[in-house]
């Protein structure tokens, strides 16, 4: 068959497939072109799940008549004009295929009028109509319309079957348009925002200033118990709500939502940021609720890598990715997944208290820093997190056990992070958590200041304790909080439990294949630093001579194949750590006291008491180790 050129039609149609999948794919593309018009009202309106219609109508900037069908073009756009524009791209919008992709498999109605009157056409308060079918331009005709800009997809892929049959139900596609206007809408509460299915309102946000208020209206009432956290390190700016222990959802969908200046994405390098931060904190198979706004200059992020635009190149990515764990890390311990010791009166002052204890560096090979010892606790802050917060001289991330971030060309400065992306309003519990609340960010672990301080009633089922404080109810999970105690032991002395390396009889042999063995084969020496003697064999092939303690049991396939992953991405300083706290919770929960085991006075009373060293609410796996209830609880459920 001979080559030859393909028709424009034909082009057109191809290229909507890049962009146009399904009515959200045009809804995000027409809400995004709202926003980058400077919108800030922007109404919906959908029919058959945006099958038949898909209408966005927003008060922008709006267009002239030489724009309005310029627009309709391909490759036409006002956003970029030299190659040093393609690197340092602002707008959500900039490739110029939407609009003539969208047109060109769809009965397409544009309706604009430009917001400031005057221009190359004359008396611009006269609007502009174009109307398109199948990418052919059918009418271009003034016509009366308020200032901004409207446009109609009706009957999408009606002229490509092939296409529109696999469309799935009304309800299905719903959903993906709802999602779309929910990603586009929850870093600006600023918009007044409407989206209307078959005349039935969905969505209903009035602008604020809150963003917590906006995630609330669009997520439900999880949105009003993120924390709003900022903070900067170099030219890294973050913007976020976090979940606080205690808030999380079943499922990984609609639970993290992550941004790059102002774009949502899907990246790997926040993924695993927001993994980190989290880790040892959310239960297993439990996502925590997210929104990450991460701000970088343009320059430093390469955008233009998918027709979607919802894939993004970092060119610090692993910089960012430290900064992002460690400032993350430090915003969650400031809100409640870290209690301070409280070896003091409740209401003592704070003037003269002793400085925290110094941290005994770890070898620089393992990443790792080690907790203050148990035997010098540092003491209580007894004011709440959010007066310490704000506090310039309170103790940075690095001095309270975080390992400090990588230094890199991009994110060299690290600040304490502080409120300040919404009002600084406190959180309200989860439904999902009451009556039972375990630990909050306004809430201390404890009606009293020390586990040692509760009165034991007894041990209900041999795995719950049982306790009274103050008047009310503790009840301490018997495994959770030995592990705990565990793994922070195990934490503390992560030296000798890394140097205790195991002579193998007979080396092991190890296949990782081409890709992962080009990325481990160079960082075999490395590796001997933590316990691990690898050697490479050529080809694919590596021998394990020796492993760590912890490593006895482990499948070595999986264990250097992470290994090589992390490798592979550009990450060797995160490696070590993110790997040997997974070994120590594992050998903390298997070496703990277990559900079922029956304790006795004196274990109980050792548990508290070791419990008052520990600087973490939640076990190594992230479920809480206490609850308790108030008497306002009990006397409402006995209706006193």
């Amino acid at each position: 068959m001979p080559v030859r050129i393909l028709d424009e039609h034909l082009i057109n149609k191809i290229a909507a497939g890049e962009v146009v999948e399904r009515p959200a794919s045009v809804l995000k593309e027409l809400f995004e072109n709202a926003l980058d018009a400077g919108a800030t009202d922007v109404r919906v309106h959908l029919r058959a799940g945006g099958r038949n219609l898909v209408r966005v109508v927003d008060n922008g900037s709006g267009m002239n008549r030489t724009d309005a069908v310029m627009c309709t073009e391909r490759h036409a756009t006002s956003k970029i004009r030299t190659d040093d524009d393609l690197f340092q791209v602002s707008t959500l919008g900039f490739r110029g295929e939407a609009i003539p992709s969208i047109a060109s498999v769809s009965r397409f109605t544009l309706l604009t009028r430009p917001n400031t009157p005057g221009g190359a056409d004359g008396d611009d308060t006269v609007g502009t109509c174009v109307e398109m079918e199948g990418g052919r331009m059918l009418d271009v005709r003034d016509a009366g319309c308020a200032p901004g800009t409207e446009v109609s997809v009706a009957n999408l892929f009606y002229n490509v079957p092939a296409r529109r049959k696999f469309l799935r139900t009304i309800e299905t596609e719903l959903a993906h348009c709802v999602e779309a206007v929910t990603r586009a809408s929850l870093i600006r509460p600023d918009l007044d925002l409407e989206l209307i299915h078959e005349d039935r309102t969905l969505l209903r946000c009035a602008p604020t200033s809150d963003h917590r208020r906006r995630a609330a209206d669009l997520l439900g009432p999880h949105g009003e118990a993120l924390i709003p956290v900022q903070f900067t390190r170099g030219n890294l700016e973050v913007h976020a709500l976090l979940s606080p222990v205690g808030v999380h959802r079943a499922q990984p969908t609609g639970s993290t939502w992550t941004y790059v200046n102002g774009r949502f994405v899907r990246d790997l390098t926040l993924r695993r940021a927001l993994t980190a931060a989290y880790a040892g904190i959310v239960p297993k198979d439990r996502y925590p609720l997210v929104i990450l706004d991460v701000r970088v200059p343009p320059g430093d992020v390469d955008v233009n890598v998918h027709p979607a635009k919802t894939e993004v190149r970092f060119a610090h990515g692993f910089e960012l990715q430290n900064a992002l764990t460690t400032g993350l890390r430090a915003a969650l311990q400031d809100y409640g997944i870290q209690r301070p010791v409280q070896s003091a009166p409740r209401y003592a002052g704070s003037e003269n208290s002793p400085a925290p204890s110094p941290q005994v560096r770890l070898p620089e090979a393992l990443g790792l820093t080690r907790p203050a010892e148990p035997s010098s606790p540092a003491p209580a802050d007894p004011r709440p997190p959010e007066a310490s917060a704000g506090n310039p001289t309170a103790p940075s991330p690095d001095q309270r056990g975080l390992a400090p971030s990588v230094a890199g060309p991009a994110f060299r400065v690290a600040e304490r992070p502080f409120v300040g992306w919404s009002p600084p309003v406190s959180p309200s519990p989860s439904p999902a958590a009451a009556p039972v609340r375990a630990s909050s960010p306004n809430r201390p672990l404890l009606p009293v200041a020390r586990f040692r301080d509760l009165r034991v009633i007894g041990q209900l089922k041999r795995t719950y304790l049982l306790c009274e404080g103050a008047g009310e109810l503790v009840i301490i999970d018997q495994h959770a909080a030995a592990e705990r105690v565990t793994l922070y032991r195990l934490q503390c002395d992560t030296a000798s439990v890394v140097g205790g390396a195991q002579q193998l009889l007979t080396p092991r042999l190890v296949r990782l294949g081409a890709t992962r063995a080009r990325a481990l084969a160079p960082a075999v020496d490395s590796l001997i630093a933590w316990g691990l003697d690898v050697r490479f064999l050529g080809g694919d092939t590596f021998a394990v001579h020796s492993l760590p303690g912890p490593f006895a049991k482990a499948d070595l396939e999986v264990l250097l194949g992470d290994v090589a992953d992390e490798l592979a991405n550009g990450s060797p300083a995160t490696m070590p750590q993110d790997r040997m706290e997974h070994f120590l919770a594992t050998l903390a929960c298997h070496t703990s006291i277990r559900a079922g085991d029956l304790l006795s006075p004196d274990d109980i009373a050792r548990l508290l008491r070791d419990l008052d060293d520990v600087d973490f609410s939640v076990c190594a796996h992230g479920r809480p180790v206490a609850i308790w209830v108030g008497p306002e609880e009990l006397e409402r459920r006995f209706h006193r």
